[in-house]
């Protein structure tokens, strides 16, 4: 990774394979949270393509030496449905260690929002309008005081996934647009 460092936790619960978070730094300056929809495999020495896109689209932030990448679901999976497949199942046959989960993905997130300079979301079209969606925007904003950004928005406003592709791709140089204001998020 040349003079870029990292680190990921991960861990198994109820045979769930989880990654709860991946760190990539250059330097020593504050990190920016991001926070995707579902982990891939991607780990503290391999980059996987949306790792290599985070990179690219954080890099050239003045102010910002890394980021750490928190997802939706914790669960690994590489394809948006085998998510959906895990998360249908997990809420149907182990609900009490499903909320478990995620009231502690909800934790997480909300202690490394209190110590970052910047919090990007970054889900594409893969997180519904929900009762969780509005715990994570909490979590995320500490309630609603500070802005949530992204990378670039698609054509519905939903926050684009940093290996959006053809004319959708978030060019290196667009600056980031704020997707939830503190105002925003008060009303």
């Amino acid at each position: 990774m040349g003079d870029i460092q990292g680190s990921a936790v991960f861990t198994e619960r109820n045979g769930w394979k989880l990654r709860m978070r991946l760190d990539r730094w250059w330097c020593d300056e504050p990190r920016a949270l991001v926070r995707m929809a579902n982990p891939s495999r991607a780990g503290a020495e391999w980059n996987d393509p949306t790792t290599h896109g985070l990179i690219r689209l954080t890099r050239r932030r003045p102010g910002v030496g890394g980021f750490t990448a928190v997802n939706w679901e914790p669960y690994i999976a590489t394809d948006p449905a085998d998510l959906y497949r895990w998360r249908e199942a997990a809420a149907r046959n182990d609900r009490e260690a499903y909320t478990f989960l995620r009231r502690d993905n909800l934790g997480l997130i909300r202690s490394l929002s209190a110590e970052t300079a910047i919090r990007f979301v970054a889900w594409g079209n893969l997180v519904l309008a929900s009762g969780l969606r509005r715990d994570v925007i909490d979590a995320m904003s500490l309630c609603g005081q500070h802005d949530l950004y992204a990378f670039g928005l698609t054509l519905d406003g939903s926050p684009k996934h940093p290996l959006a592709r053809g004319k959708h791709r978030i060019p290196d140089d667009d600056p980031a647009v704020i997707w939830r204001s503190r105002q925003q998020q008060a009303t």
